[in-house]
């Protein structure tokens, strides 16, 4: 799979993108905006995209809606530190495929990675 991981936080983004890709042997693109994100989903196709809510500009989940106008049926798993109901509500009504709250449970997201790699690959 084609991942594009949208994480600000520098040891947090090495750690994912080196168990993503040695470990899980996944394409990964690693971001740190929001507006990257927008920019790189313009550019690349990608089959899922991790999305940290809290970035440098602006709530990961604003972006969604520009991410869809170049990708309408990408897969997003947004990820946050910053847990609340009314956060992963607001989060859900923009259509995506999975919440996780920090830190990230890595066993929990490989199992969520290859349920929708079997999925796109059937």
């Amino acid at each position: 799979m084609n991942i594009l991981l949208v994480e600000d936080d520098p040891s947090a983004a090495q750690v994912m993108c080196v168990t993503m890709k040695k470990a899980w042997k996944q394409e990964v693109t690693q971001v740190s905006t929001g507006r990257a994100a927008v920019q790189a989903a313009e550019n690349q196709n990608f089959d899922l995209v991790l999305l940290d809510i809290m970035l440098p500009d602006g709530f990961g989940y604003t972006f969604i809606p520009e991410i869809r106008k170049h990708q309408p049926d990408l897969k997003i798993i947004t990820m946050t530190g910053h847990n609340t109901p009314e956060m992963e509500k607001r989060i859900w009504k923009h259509s995506i495929t999975y919440y996780m709250a920090k830190p990230v449970n890595f066993k929990e997201l490989k199992d969520i990675i290859d349920h929708i790699a079997s999925k796109t690959a059937a």
